[in-house]
């Protein structure tokens, strides 16, 4: 996926879940850090050691306290500057692991070791093509169908 779409998909799925921004905007900025990261070896490296799902996993593992899913911004206000970056990092790893699962339906990914790519997912459309674009909107459509039944 391209970012735009990796940052709507991820966006708009933790807003929905969550009805929180700053969940959503933290995870929807995670979301971009497996290729931001790439830097200048994007090419070369695409998809590789910071796609791999363990390192996000640890991530999220490591900055998580029991508080962190049920949050809202007075209570992150009130908590002080730790508790909020633990918080923010914890929903920025998970859009890293959103980031993996988007690009799971749209090409292989690490699984088991971080240089070794595999194909887990069906292989919905190609990056950057009328289909991805067709994907995000509908995705985005059925969110809304599940938002406004709950």
């Amino acid at each position: 996926m391209t970012g735009v779409s990796h940052s709507i998909v991820t966006f708009a799925t933790l807003y929905v879940a969550t009805h929180n921004v700053f969940i959503a905007g933290s995870a929807m900025l995670g979301s971009l850090f497996p290729d931001k990261s790439e830097g200048l070896f994007w090419q070369s490296a695409h998809r590789s050691c910071s796609h791999w799902f363990v390192l996000y996993v640890a991530a999220l593992s490591f900055f998580w306290t029991p508080d962190v899913l049920s949050v809202t911004g007075v209570q992150m206000w009130q908590a002080g500057l730790i508790p909020m970056m633990r918080r923010f990092l914890f929903w920025f790893a998970a859009g890293g692991l959103f980031h993996i699962l988007e690009d799971a339906i749209c090409g292989p990914v690490p699984v088991l070791y971080p240089t070794k790519r595999m194909t887990v997912l069906p292989r919905l459309f190609k990056v950057g093509s009328v289909g991805e674009c067709l994907f995000v909107i509908a995705y985005c459509a059925v969110l809304y169908l599940i938002a406004v039944k709950l």
